[in-house]
């Protein structure tokens, strides 16, 4: 087994530190700044089209017989 010296050890530790600061401080500026980035248009207005759901048109009660055991 090697022996490390103490400040090889200090060095590692504080390298890792460092680019878990960086990192977190990364992440912020990503986060912040998509949010700044974005333009604020008021509230936004309902779509004139909205979708009914689910419906059961002649055709797939077609499939639904067909598909019948």
């Amino acid at each position: 087994m090697t022996t490390k010296s103490r400040s090889e050890e200090k060095g590692r530790r504080a390298f890792l530190k460092q680019l878990a600061a960086v990192g977190g401080a990364t992440a912020t500026v990503a986060v912040v700044g998509n949010a700044g980035a974005m333009p604020d248009d008021g509230p936004a207005a309902p779509k004139a089209s909205e979708s009914k759901g689910y419906q059961e048109t002649q055709h797939v009660a077609a499939y639904y017989n067909k598909a019948r055991f």
